[in-house]
């Protein structure tokens, strides 16, 4: 009990990290209509400690002619309306990139939520949340006016 006081006050103190929120980040995060863009997926850790065996990615309504970049040790499949990297073995708490090139439409709106499926093993993790107090948010891509 004392061991958990003590580490509770470090944390508080910044000096014992606390586990961040986990999410699915991009990079960049912002874009302009008409841009053809790399957009790169960030995944920092897995599903409750299994590691991540696949991602997939709806595309959604802003973005055109999207498809996956491929990424050494994962296989990548594209359909209508869903691009997807799976095979691999990403262990849990370890960072990597996805990288989905795709075109900002010209009407892009001014946010787009891209829904991903992170998978681990016979686990999954839905990234689909729009709501800003979502428990599992997806990604949003900002579209700035072009300039």
């Amino acid at each position: 009990m004392i061991l958990f006081h003590r580490l509770a006050l470090l944390a508080i103190a910044g000096l014992v990290p606390l586990p961040a929120a986990a999410h699915i980040h991009l990079h960049p995060d912002r874009a302009q209509p008409g841009q053809v863009l790399d957009i790169g997926l960030i995944v920092g850790h897995g599903c409750a400690g299994a590691a991540t065996t696949g991602l997939r990615v709806a595309i959604p309504e802003g973005l055109e002619a999207a498809v996956p970049v491929p990424k050494d040790g994962w296989q990548v499949s594209a359909a209508e309306g869903e691009v997807g990297w799976q095979g691999g073995s990403l262990p849990d708490g370890t960072k990597a990139s996805f990288t989905l090139r795709a075109t900002v439409a010209a009407g892009a709106p001014g946010a787009i939520a891209i829904p991903v499926i992170q998978i681990c093993g016979d686990r999954e993790t839905r990234w689909i949340g729009t709501a800003a107090d979502a428990d599992s948010p997806a990604p949003v891509l900002t579209v700035q006016p072009a300039r």
